[in-house]
């Protein structure tokens, strides 16, 4: 034999079972680099001075897929961070996206149509160019999505394919926002629940509607949280519980409201709500959209600077980012000018969405009570969506005329967009209502942009309307 090496002593190659052995070893030794690589594959650098949110550079998302270990710690993450940006995901394909989002729940929710665009009917793509993507999507108020099922979506995703300056969009800490409020407000806003959902003919049965508690406990970290919708087409009421020793949200306002026109029908109401959110409460008042949805917006203008910096994140995204979100935790809200600016200015915004729904999740009020999604009619539900729903014609119909006899007004109907029909969307994923028998308009399944509001929102437009009376009145008399 030659001499060493200069690098060392040579090593004998392994033979027979010292071979396998070595063999066993290493890939023990691999096994356990794998699993450690795991644990620790990237850093998540926190945003400064938010409560929420962090930033992941160098790491390959597409290394993640089918990787168990990988997929639980991202959930781990999102859990703890609540929002966590991904740079530099500009080689992730359509497939790798939904491939990575069905780790995270069902995408076959069927609750937005697809755009001509879109590589997958699941990916909604949203653009400030029709022929690239919907526009306008999200941008009437702060919302968490999915307030027309029985849990808003449990997680949510975006990539952006392209981004520009200004097309920016800002996150809200729900828990945050709760905890900003005084004490006495707080638990007023803990009676609440928020009523949403669609359908062509409620009151005949025709469609689904959901009942969702204002502040609920999140449903896999147990923190106090928040579920509403201020876009004024994506609430048809809210339902307030009274206790005995206690007053409504309003007053001596709401007291007022609900000796009108419509209280018979809201008292005929008692039992089928007691059934459906529990017999706790003394009574079940129902209060217009509109004045909650106003407090609420005015709560989240007026924080001050401080508990604002803890609680909104404005994120400035860039070509690549992809955003993996606990809709359960954050609000959001687009920024109305700069994502919708004209692409011939500042360029094309392309960025694909997709919203997975937890199969058997509920949200749970303070007091214990469930959500609830009450259908009329099971084959109208979405496969994901028929999981725990209530199907009863008859509890829908009675809950549908209380809202609507609240208005004075028992073909009232308020229509936000088309409806959702034999487990497909024919329209986005804005909610659609009509509260007695009315044909909407459906637009054609290959239009470029979410069907804009019609014109016929008479519940909401009634109760608002009815509320700026009782509240002139009351103004008034003192």
């Amino acid at each position: 034999a030659g001499p060493p090496a200069a690098g060392g002593p040579l090593r004998r190659r392994p033979q027979g079972p010292e071979r396998g052995a070595e063999s066993s070893l290493h890939r023990a030794a691999v096994g356990a680099q794998d699993v450690a690589e795991a644990h620790r594959p990237y850093e998540v650098q926190a945003f400064d001075r938010c409560s929420f949110g962090g930033l992941v550079e160098g790491y390959d998302l597409r290394e993640a897929i089918g990787k168990p270990e990988m997929v639980a710690r991202l959930r781990r993450d999102m859990e703890r961070y609540k929002l966590l940006v991904f740079r530099g995901q500009t080689e992730l394909s359509g497939e790798d996206h939904l491939a990575l989002s069905e780790q995270f729940g069902s995408t076959d929710h069927g609750l937005h149509r697809p755009h001509p665009r879109a590589p997958d009917p699941r990916l909604l793509r949203i653009s400030n160019s029709e022929a690239e993507g919907f526009v306008q999507v999200g941008t009437s108020g702060w919302h968490v999505d999915g307030v027309m099922l029985q849990a808003p979506f449990a997680v949510q995703t975006m990539h952006f394919l392209s981004a520009i300056p200004g097309g920016d969009t800002l996150f809200l800490g729900l828990g945050e926002l709760l905890g900003a409020m005084p004490e006495d407000l707080q638990e007023r806003m803990r009676r609440l629940w928020f009523v949403s959902g669609v359908g062509k003919n409620l009151i005949a049965g025709d469609g689904q509607l959901s009942l969702l508690p204002l502040v609920h406990k999140h449903p896999k970290t147990g923190e106090d949280s928040m579920c509403f919708h201020l876009g004024s087409q994506y609430c048809v009421a809210w339902i307030e519980e009274i206790e005995a020793d206690t007053g409504g949200l309003f007053g001596g306002f709401m007291a007022g409201f609900l000796g009108g026109p419509g209280a018979a029908d809201v008292n005929l109401a008692q039992g089928t709500l007691r059934r459906l959110l529990g017999d706790g409460p003394s009574k079940f008042n129902v209060l217009p959209p509109g004045p909650t949805q106003d407090l609420l917006t005015r709560l989240i203008d007026s924080l001050d600077e401080v508990s604002r910096e803890r609680a909104i994140w404005r994120q400035e995204w860039q070509t690549g980012d992809f955003a993996l979100i606990d809709n359960c935790a954050l609000a959001h809200l687009p920024d109305r000018e700069g994502t919708q600016a004209p692409a011939v200015e500042t360029g094309l915004r392309i960025f694909h969405r997709t919203t997975m729904v937890d199969l058997g999740m509920r949200l749970t009020s303070s007091r214990g009570a469930r959500s609830v999604l009450l259908a009329g009619r099971p084959e109208r539900l979405a496969e994901a969506c028929r999981e725990g729903a209530m199907v009863d014609p008859a509890a829908l119909g009675c809950v549908v005329r209380a809202l609507t006899s609240a208005a004075g007004d028992e073909d009232a109907a308020l229509v936000g967009a088309p409806a959702v029909t034999g487990g497909k969307s024919q329209g986005t994923s804005q909610p659609a209502f009509a509260l007695g028998p009315q044909e909407q308009e459906v637009p054609s399944s290959t239009s470029n942009s979410p069907p804009p509001p019609a014109p016929s929102g008479k519940l909401v437009s009634r109760l608002r309307a009815k509320a700026d009376k009782l509240k002139a009145a009351a103004a008034a008399s003192n």
